[in-house]
Protein backbone atom coordinates (compact mmCIF):
# COMPACT_ATOMS: atom_id res chain seq x y z
CA UNK A 1 0.00 0.00 0.00
CA UNK A 2 1.23 3.48 -0.78
CA UNK A 3 2.30 5.50 2.49
CA UNK A 4 2.71 8.71 0.43
CA UNK A 5 1.50 11.90 2.49
CA UNK A 6 -0.23 13.14 0.00
CA UNK A 7 -1.78 11.69 -3.34
CA UNK A 8 -2.65 14.35 -6.07
CA UNK A 9 -4.93 13.84 -8.89
CA UNK A 10 -2.41 13.65 -11.36
CA UNK A 11 -0.55 11.49 -9.61
CA UNK A 12 -2.34 8.84 -10.11
CA UNK A 13 -2.11 5.98 -13.06
CA UNK A 14 -4.30 2.65 -13.09
CA UNK A 15 -2.31 -0.22 -13.75
CA UNK A 16 -4.03 -3.96 -14.35
CA UNK A 17 -3.65 -6.49 -11.05
CA UNK A 18 -4.71 -9.58 -12.90
CA UNK A 19 -8.69 -8.74 -13.76
CA UNK A 20 -8.52 -5.53 -11.73
CA UNK A 21 -7.75 -2.11 -12.76
CA UNK A 22 -5.50 -0.58 -9.25
CA UNK A 23 -5.41 3.39 -8.92
CA UNK A 24 -1.28 3.72 -8.01
CA UNK A 25 0.58 6.16 -7.35
CA UNK A 26 3.29 6.92 -9.98
CA UNK A 27 6.14 8.16 -7.82
CA UNK A 28 6.36 5.00 -5.75
CA UNK A 29 4.21 2.56 -7.37
CA UNK A 30 2.22 0.88 -4.41
CA UNK A 31 -1.85 0.75 -4.79
CA UNK A 32 -3.64 3.49 -3.11
CA UNK A 33 -5.49 2.65 0.73
CA UNK A 34 -8.68 3.08 1.29
CA UNK A 35 -8.24 6.31 2.31
CA UNK A 36 -6.09 7.61 -0.21
CA UNK A 37 -8.65 5.70 -3.21
CA UNK A 38 -11.69 7.60 -1.59
CA UNK A 39 -10.55 11.27 -1.65
CA UNK A 40 -8.98 10.35 -5.39
CA UNK A 41 -12.95 9.49 -6.17
CA UNK A 42 -14.07 12.76 -5.06
CA UNK A 43 -11.92 14.65 -6.52
CA UNK A 44 -12.30 13.08 -9.77
CA UNK A 45 -16.24 13.70 -9.70
CA UNK A 46 -15.79 16.99 -8.43
CA UNK A 47 -13.28 17.87 -11.81
CA UNK A 48 -15.84 16.14 -14.06
CA UNK A 49 -18.23 18.69 -12.61
CA UNK A 50 -21.02 15.86 -11.22
CA UNK A 51 -22.58 15.95 -8.37
CA UNK A 52 -21.67 13.56 -5.82
CA UNK A 53 -24.23 10.33 -4.97
CA UNK A 54 -25.67 10.01 -1.33
CA UNK A 55 -25.42 6.90 0.39
CA UNK A 56 -28.48 6.79 2.41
Amino acid sequence: MCECSKVHMYEVEFKLDGMIVVPTHKNCGFALDEKQSEKFTKELVKSWGMEEEEDD
